[in-house]
């Protein structure tokens, strides 16, 4: 099972990023694969493929690691990597990331346990919006991210989700494995 943990985003930020797509498609010359706002999620951890055997203690971490509710809300967009040709267009965060990382540290650590490599890679907790597969020169992806930056509403994080991406030539597939409520630990 190709599996990953991350927490949904609500429907009003899907509908959003859908009219930004809506109005960036015709815009740009690069090719690019927009992502599914109704697929959109901010990632906390990918596992790759994972034996389905694995699946009780990765649940099992998640609770371990909860921390409780807490809230979330948008900020600025931006692109990976900040120089040169872009591969990736995300909406950040403006508020609730100490919370966000405290989780993913702690997630980070009981996943570890479960035999999981521990992450190397700084922490940045975003929303895909785009992957670039080639850039085009001209195109102004500073204009795309300040179109993602805007008076976001704060939502409510209370769980996280540990989903199957089942890899399709329409685009993936998620299922959601487990729901793991951050408010209790087992």
């Amino acid at each position: 099972m190709r599996l990953f943990i991350g927490i949904p985003i609500p429907q009003d930020y899907a509908q959003a990023i859908r009219e930004i797509q809506a109005a960036w498609k015709g815009r740009l010359a690069s090719k690019v694969s927009w992502v599914r706002p109704e697929l959109a999620h901010v990632t906390l951890k990918f596992l790759g493929e994972t034996d389905e055997a694995k699946v009780g203690g990765i649940v099992k971490a998640m609770r371990a690691a909860a921390r409780g509710r807490f809230e979330l809300q948008g900020g600025a967009g931006g692109f990976f990597p900040p120089r040169g040709a872009p591969r990736v267009v995300w909406l950040g965060f403006a508020e609730g990331m100490r919370e966000y990382a405290e989780y993913f540290a702690a997630l980070d650590v009981e996943l570890s346990r479960e035999g999981f490599a521990a992450e190397t890679r700084p922490f940045v907790a975003h929303v895909t919006v785009a992957r670039i597969k080639e850039a085009a020169r001209g195109d102004d992806w500073p204009g795309l991210a300040r179109a993602l930056t805007r008076d976001w509403p704060a939502f409510g994080v209370d769980s996280a989700v540990l989903w199957q991406s089942v890899l399709r030539p329409s685009g993936p597939e998620y299922r959601r494995v487990a729901q793991v409520a951050l408010g209790t630990q087992d």
